[in-house]
């Protein structure tokens, strides 16, 4: 029997089970295709990105101190309390966890008023998030990180220390002209911050680049100037 941990809540603490294993479903890849008319072959545009994927479970639930009813509104809790996407992982892929949210009704089957079955299903993001990516790194000079999948990661990076500094990334050049002790470079959602305070305005990006991707394979981390430490949240990803 399988364990899901949905919001930070397991399934066993709403006597759930998983009685399958899931399937294993890959991502579409989002293209643009257009045909014209004359030519041979389709124009197909690759826009860089990957569709949501479903994640279904098939559940059992059963508790002999508990009625039918008691159960399913314990369940339905479970699942629709989440606002929005929320933290998803199973016993199946423990290195891992994907970004879901349950967006159904449920059913659930009642077998002779003392136990259910049903079937389950998230609507995820298409990334597979590597637990490993979750761990900081703190780099105080020269070194490198390693991301071991074949996608560009987009991390959290945390710059401390004082006056205007640089910040090499792989290819990407990051210069900061007031680090103020700290400030948090979140690539993810391209923004840069302390706390609330918005400190967008000190970052600039040489070469016409964004936010720093961690590539496939090594990076280059470099600092200089009056950076003291670089703290690193890598946010491995795979499909």
């Amino acid at each position: 029997m399988g364990v899901i941990i949905f919001n930070g809540i397991s399934s066993l603490d709403c006597n759930v089970q998983v009685e399958h294993i899931p399937r294993y479903e890959t991502p579409r890849r989002d293209y643009e295709v257009t045909h014209v008319p004359g030519r041979n072959g389709d124009i197909v545009m690759d826009k860089g990105s990957f569709h949501n994927v479903t994640r279904t479970y098939e559940i059992a639930v059963c508790n002999k101190f508990e009625s039918f009813a008691a159960m399913a509104s314990k369940v339905s809790q479970w699942l629709l309390s989440a606002s929005g996407y929320s933290r998803l992982e199973d016993s199946y892929e423990p290195d891992y966890y994907r970004l879901a949210v349950y967006e159904g009704s449920l059913e659930i089957e009642n077998i002779f008023a003392r136990a259910g079955r049903s079937s389950i299903s998230f609507n995820c993001k298409p990334q597979r998030f590597l637990k490993s990516g979750e761990k900081k790194v703190v780099f105080s000079g020269a070194g490198k990180l390693f991301n071991p999948t074949k996608f560009e990661a987009l991390p959290i990076i945390v710059v401390k220390g004082s006056g205007s500094g640089v910040l090499n990334v792989g290819d990407n050049t990051v210069m900061i002209s007031s680090i103020g002790s700290s400030l948090t470079i979140n690539c993810g959602i391209q923004d840069v911050y302390n706390g609330a305070q918005n400190r967008n305005s000190v970052v600039t990006f040489a070469s016409n680049k964004s936010f720093p991707k961690l590539k496939p394979g090594d990076n280059e981390i470099l600092c200089s100037g009056g950076i003291s430490s670089v703290e690193v949240i890598p946010n491995w990803w795979t499909i």
